[in-house]
């Protein structure tokens, strides 16, 4: 089991901690460390209910909490089912959002819902916290919880529990922006810091009007990442071009292109470089087969000259020297 949860960061809720079991290891410690920590940093704003004692003391995998003052990002990927045995009483003013990674939660009657919610893999669901609800999840979970300050989207939220599916251009922008502070928080200046804060909050306003401001200088790391994401996932995909991912964003060519030109590669040179890294893996790997031109045709290069061409240039050898030079 992992020592008590890390805190990096100043004192001023600017950080992430974390808690997560070895391989052997289930978790009481784990657990109620990091739910000691999460009191400690976070509970005046936003307290946690108690968990049953199956979850404190069977919990298997690992919580990740990235805290930006008055905003909180949980991530949990469990191999165990998490559930509340008791929740307070007394009110809260917040906003929470649920996304679905993997397995599913339910929510049970949250106050303004009419009934329990149900957050599978691929969807979300937002509304306004005044009194805590019970939840149980699915053994195997992935979820990412976002709690936000009631005054920043009350006005859009309270008495109108907001759902939909994760796949949604704003959702993408918004989780393309999370993992992106997930992996910087702790390098964050507190100008940095205030930003990202600011733009979570934006693109979760975003989420629940089904629109962003692709004009907002503030989103354009989020909308490349996001832009990335969609083409990683889709490199051997024929149609999978500069307009096909803009489409997909509901934003525009140029303001697609535009979010790159901070980068150091446009955005077709970003796809050009991902497929022959790709297809460098591919032919490298232990037992391939794969040949030259069956390679250039599942990276959807024009043929093989052009895929030898653009392979050399780039690892300054041609994919037969690739493939035989010592692992």
């Amino acid at each position: 089991m992992s020592s008590r949860p890390r805190f990096l960061g100043p004192s001023d809720q600017v950080g992430t901690f974390t808690a997560e079991t070895d391989s052997t290891g289930t978790g009481r410690g784990t657990w109620e460390s990091f739910i000691d920590t999460w009191n400690d940093r976070m509970g005046d704003l936003y307290p946690l209910p108690e968990f049953s004692a199956s979850t404190v003391d069977g919990f298997q995998g690992k919580v990740r909490s990235v805290t930006l003052r008055d905003t909180a990002v949980n991530e949990l990927w469990g191999s165990s089912p998490v559930s509340t045995q008791s929740v307070w009483t007394h009110e809260h003013d917040h906003i929470r959002l649920y996304v679905g990674l993997r397995g599913a939660m339910t929510l049970r009657d949250p106050h303004d819902q009419g009934g329990d919610a149900y957050v599978s893999a691929g969807t979300y669901f937002m509304h306004h916290v005044v009194t805590e609800n019970h939840f149980h999840t699915t053994p195997e979970i992935g979820n990412r919880i976002f709690m936000f300050p009631g005054d920043a989207l009350r006005s859009l939220v309270a008495g109108k529990p907001r759902a939909g599916r994760a796949t949604s251009p704003a959702a993408q922008i918004l989780m393309a922006h999370t993992s992106m502070v997930q992996r910087t928080v702790s390098d964050l200046s507190p100008v940095a810091a205030h930003a990202s804060r600011n733009a979570l909050l934006e693109l979760a306003k975003g989420l629940v009007l089904d629109h962003f401001d692709d004009h907002e200088p503030t989103f354009t790391p989020a909308l490349a990442q996001a832009a990335k994401d969609l083409a990683d996932a889709r490199l051997t995909d024929a149609g999978l071009s500069p307009a096909a991912i803009a489409a997909h964003l509901h934003v525009s060519v140029r303001t697609l292109q535009r979010a790159f030109t901070s980068l150091d590669e446009s955005f077709s040179a970003y796809i050009r470089r991902r497929r022959l890294e790709e297809a460098a893996a591919a032919l490298t790997a232990p037992g391939s087969r794969l040949t030259v031109s069956e390679a250039a045709a599942r990276w959807h290069f024009t043929d093989s000259s052009h895929f030898i061409r653009a392979f050399k240039k780039h690892y300054q050898a041609t994919p037969a020297q690739f493939a035989r030079r010592p692992t």
